[in-house]
């Protein structure tokens, strides 16, 4: 006779037996076992990342860049055959013109792009590829939310194990549902809805001026010009430290020089001389207009005719031994921009400041367009002679308005030399010594005092660091934004009559608008490994007949009991363990 409680012992306790297995190792497996060694194992906790979202804004009635912010989408690799309403994740080396196109027309809901970090250097290549892109998503409106990732370990492995995912559509039937079972999926999200219009679409010009030896209604002025502002796909990945960080650098060591000059009253010239950091430049250079506009009503007020002889403007002089004038009309050499030119010109094939090829770029302006090249057309327009100095032979060239455009690739000796060069020639062209052979300036006299405190490199360096450390957007250069509290600052510091003008666009014709969202830090995306909803169907049938297998066995004990007792072998294993079992308290069955 053996008790009942030996039956429970043996089929239910006993882990080696089948309820044993059911009841205990099979829940321990699923609970327990590692995500990499079960299809059926939870999915991994949430990860993020930084993602830059692509710039917005209206510019004459036009929009530019992405209409959208929000994404909660499931994510595919751009090769995937089936990516309708699904997030594409690319990186930026397999992403082409052609290729964007296609992925507009397979109805993706929303794109992110792998780039490389902008605190490496950039390849030859990727320049190109950013180029190419760059060319065609700024000079339009884009229908989805566009992301940019930068390249980090982390991207890289979630990269990869996205791209690990089968593309099983082209198999048997049996292996695409195996895959959709089995297969892990990536959820996106961006929880920042449609941007809405800013009601305090403001840019901000700086200006100020030093004042020459004379009468200063009556002596001519030359307007030195370098916008601040910087332009790329993406807000916070936006450096312009060649376009145009080093246009500024040159026109701040240009301040510094020219208030050591006219500090004294020898050394002073019969020019009045302007600076303006303009807003803008990358909006059809507002800052220049507003500036112009000024202008104009004030001489027409007072019925005074224009004084300006020339306007200098200084863009992306942060490369290259190569120096272009790019001129609207070539200036005669009697004039001052001819003077300039001829002195620039001699000094370059001298060799003064090391080697430096020079060379005069002719390009008419097209009046049957609202947009501009350079910003000296601008000036042009408005019967203003001027030029712009610039490495760039064309303004379309990819570093004028690029995320690649980034401070390791800006070579402080370039500006050092660009600015001897400009200085050299402004200096004669002022004091009206234009032989190259004459010292006009004591350098000694230059380097003393005020500039002693810093080494011409070293404030190059400092500057550098300062304006390529924060995103010169112009949507994000507000009152209150450290680089035009800096300049301003700085414009007090040298120079007199500092004027900071506020730009507002027209009510009812805005020039630009800007819209809420835009900042430098980026966006946080949450990334979410998931399963398919089938995953969740399979489970389910899983768990019901697991459930149903233990209640048809806790319903059945008694047959199933009876059952097991006619079986010889498993008597006699009973009777042998019921003899040794009586500390259970249990009864015991006569055996004839």
């Amino acid at each position: 006779m053996f008790e009942i409680n030996d039956l429970f012992d043996t089929f239910l306790f006993r882990t080696t037996t089948l309820t044993g297995f059911l009841f205990y190792w099979l829940p321990i497996i699923c609970i327990f076992s590692p995500t990499y060694l079960s299809p059926f194992a939870f999915v991994d906790s949430t990860q993020e990342f930084k993602a830059y979202r692509m710039i917005q804004y209206d510019l004459y009635g036009q929009a530019f860049g992405s209409r959208q912010a929000f994404v909660s989408s499931e994510v595919r690799l751009w090769s995937h055959t089936n990516l309708n309403r699904k997030a594409a994740l690319i990186r930026l080396e397999k992403l082409t013109i052609e290729r964007f196109r296609s992925l507009i027309s397979k109805g993706i809901n929303s794109l992110f792009i792998v780039i490389p970090s902008t605190n490496t250097p950039w390849t030859d290549e990727q320049k190109s590829d950013i180029c190419d892109l760059e060319t065609i998503l700024l000079s339009e409106s884009v229908p989805i939310p566009i992301y940019f990732l930068p390249e980090t370990q982390q991207m890289n492995d979630l990269y990869k194990s996205i791209e690990s995912r089968r593309d099983s559509t082209k198999d048997s039937a049996l292996a695409v549902l195996y895959d959709m079972i089995t297969a892990d999926g990536y959820q996106l999200s961006v929880n920042t809805g449609k941007y809405g219009q800013r009601t305090d679409s403001v840019l901000y010009n700086i200006g100020g001026k030093l004042i020459g030896h004379g009468i200063e209604e009556r002596l001519p002025k030359i307007l030195l010009v370098a916008h601040y502002d910087a332009l790329g796909l993406a807000n916070g990945l936006i450096q312009g430290a060649d376009s145009n960080a080093s246009g500024m650098l040159i026109l701040l060591k240009l301040i510094r020089l020219f208030s050591k000059l006219y500090a004294k009253q020898t050394t002073r010239a019969k020019y009045n001389l302007h600076f303006l950091f303009a807003a803008g430049g990358k909006l059809n250079y507002q800052g220049s207009k507003k500036w112009i506009d000024d202008y104009h009503d004030q001489k027409h007020q007072q019925q005074l005719p224009n004084d300006i002889d020339v306007v200098v403007c200084l863009d992306s002089l942060g490369q290259s031994n190569q120096l272009f004038m790019h001129v609207s009309k070539p200036p005669r050499e009697t004039q001052p921009a001819g003077i300039l030119r001829e002195l620039l010109i001699q000094l370059s094939e001298k060799s003064t400041y090391g080697p430096l090829n020079f060379e005069q770029i002719h390009k008419k302006i097209l009046k049957t367009s609202d947009f501009v090249a350079w910003e000296h057309e601008k000036y042009s327009w408005s019967k203003l002679p001027g030029f712009t100095l610039s490495h760039l032979n064309s303004s379309k060239s990819c570093s004028h308005s690029s995320i690649s455009d980034i401070r390791n690739d800006v070579e402080l000796t370039s500006i050092e030399r660009n600015y001897q060069y400009i200085s050299d020639a402004l200096i004669r062209l002022i004091f009206n010594k234009t032989d190259i052979n004459l010292s006009i300036i004591d350098q000694a006299y230059l380097l003393s005092n005020q500039q002693s405190d810093y080494d011409q490199i070293t404030f190059t360096k400092q500057w550098l660091t300062f304006l390529t450390n924060y995103s010169r957007s112009p949507s994000l250069l507000t009152k209150t934004h450290p680089v035009v509290v800096a300049l301003e600052q700085y414009a007090h510091r040298y120079l007199t009559n500092v004027v900071k003008t506020t730009i507002r666009p027209n009510k009812k014709d805005p020039e630009f608008i800007f819209f809420d969202g835009d900042d430098d830090q980026g966006r946080q995306l949450y990334v979410y490994r998931i399963k398919p909803a089938i995953f969740d169907l399979v489970l389910a049938l899983f768990i019901a007949a697991y459930l149903g297998i233990i209640y048809m066995i806790a319903a059945n004990w008694s047959m199933i009991i009876n059952i097991l007792l006619r079986y010889k072998p498993l008597t006699n294993t009973f009777l042998s363990s019921s003899s040794s079992s009586s500390q259970y308290g249990g009864y015991k069955r006569k055996v004839n």
